[in-house]
């Protein structure tokens, strides 16, 4: 069974991977989007009740409209979740937001650095 200590070390993708929870569920673009697991995956892996987990579980961002996105934020669960379960599901949401962060900073240092090379006009890196 998972444990705290490993779903604090998750940093990347790969790391989600690891957990062995089921299927990663990753859509995340400049419009916002989610990241994490199905529900039912996670409620097999940390042995709750499916109906009281969202149909998906993990971190989601919210798009304002405009260009803008909102927050990263964690998914929530029924309050009839406590003790060591709750806190595991919040650490998985929690390392679910730290992967989300972590490909949406990827995605925006490379999207910069492609600004940058058609700015000062290069074409290509190699």
């Amino acid at each position: 069974m998972l444990n705290l200590k490993d779903l604090k070390k998750v940093q990347t993708y790969d790391d989600l991977e690891k957990l062995g929870i089921g299927r990663i569920i990753c859509d995340i673009s400049y419009r916002g989007g989610n990241l994490g697991f199905s529900g039912s995956d996670v409620s097999m892996a940390f042995d709750v009740s499916e109906y009281q987990l969202p149909r998906n579980f993990g971190a989601g961002c919210n798009y304002l409209g405009g260009g803008l996105r909102g927050g990263i934020f964690a998914s929530d669960f029924s309050t009839e979740v406590t003790g060591r379960k709750a806190r595991l599901l919040e650490e998985l949401g929690n390392a679910c937001v730290r992967v989300y962060e972590n490909i949406d900073n990827e995605t925006i240092e490379d999207d910069v650095m492609q600004g940058v090379a058609r700015i000062k006009g290069v074409r290509s890196a190699y």
